[in-house]
């Protein structure tokens, strides 16, 4: 009677028999990939698919795929084969032992970043960017200000734009932009007028020292008799000079007056006063009166001369006006 193939028992193994996956084999595989020999003497790599893994360990294939999804193996083979040589390579007798591949930078997962793992977002610079923007260097020199969008910060942090939006608006981003370009503008104003008051003093100093210096000059120049004591012109013009530089009085005396509200009210009522002190004729106004006859209404008034008017002769005493000629002369 044959035998019965004794069953392998399913389920989760013991802890005693341990895993039945070698995990350090199946990344290998999975990773890596095998050597197999071709028929023209060649070596050639190849890679185990999840189903003949699992067949090959006595798994399944459920469990070699989640072991692959969790360790990103596919991901790490494509890196790894883009640093490789061909597929298909000569096999030599005596070839040196490959060089190990350097390990490629972890990939940070997907979603919410665990507790004890480093925040996704770097606070600190992304608030710098956001705030006070970037410095960059234009061709002839220059620098300018730049502030990059939304898009282009979660690209360069490597998150979501949802999340670049959500600081920048709890943490009031654009507000403070704002108030930082205004402080940035106002010590900017500061440092030149700093900056122009120094070259201002250090000009005025410049021209003190030498109005000094000519002042001894002449000083020297008078003791020595080589200049002129009766014309002190030019010893009176570096004086007044030195005392302008100074800010002092240069013997020239300024008024500066201005009209005020009390002043206004005086001279007005002195006008009043005069005026009502004055008779007309000390004025030079002319008091005539228009006589109307009976006959004439207010709105039939006549402009013609009446019949018995007499007729005045011109003066004959008053030099006739100048023609445009004469004034032109005069």
């Amino acid at each position: 009677m044959a035998q019965k193939k004794p069953l392998k028992k399913l389920g989760r193994p013991t802890k005693a028999e341990g895993p039945r996956l070698p995990h350090d084999e199946v990344d290998r595989l999975l990773v890596e990939g095998e050597e197999v020999p071709t028929t023209r003497g060649r070596v050639k790599r190849r890679f185990p698919s999840l189903r003949e893994l699992a067949e090959r360990f006595g798994v399944a294939h459920s469990a070699v795929a989640r072991y692959a999804q969790q360790h990103d193996c596919l991901g790490r083979r494509k890196r790894l084969l883009a640093g490789q040589p061909p597929d298909e390579t000569p096999a030599p007798d005596d070839a040196p032992a490959p060089a190990e591949a350097p390990p490629p930078p972890p990939k940070r997962k997907s979603g919410r970043p665990r507790k004890s793992e480093e925040p996704a977002l770097p606070r600190q610079e992304l608030d710098r960017a956001l705030v006070f923007g970037d410095v960059k260097t234009l061709p002839d020199g220059s620098t300018m200000t730049s502030y990059a969008s939304y898009r282009e910060l979660a690209e360069r942090f490597g998150v979501a734009t949802s999340l670049v939006a959500n600081y920048a608006k709890e943490h009031n981003c654009l507000r403070r932009r704002e108030e930082a370009k205004t402080r940035i503008a106002t010590k900017a104003d500061q440092k030149l007028i700093e900056l122009r008051a120094n070259a201002i003093a250090v000009s005025k100093d410049d021209a003190l020292k030498m109005i000094d210096g000519y002042l001894l000059g002449f000083e020297e120049a008078l003791a020595e008799g080589r200049v002129r004591v009766d014309n002190p012109t030019d010893f009176n013009t570096m004086v007044r000079l030195k005392e302008f530089v100074q800010g002092g009085a240069d013997s020239r005396q300024e008024l500066h007056a201005s009209f005020s509200l009390e002043g206004l009210q005086s001279r007005h009522a002195q006008a009043l006063r005069a005026a009502r002190e004055t008779s007309p004729a000390e004025r030079g106004e002319v008091d005539a009166e228009v006589v109307e006859s009976d006959d004439e209404g207010p709105d039939t008034a006549s402009s013609e001369r009446p019949r018995n008017a007499a007729v005045v002769a011109p003066p004959t005493d008053v030099a006739p006006p100048p023609t445009p000629t004469e004034s032109a002369l005069r």
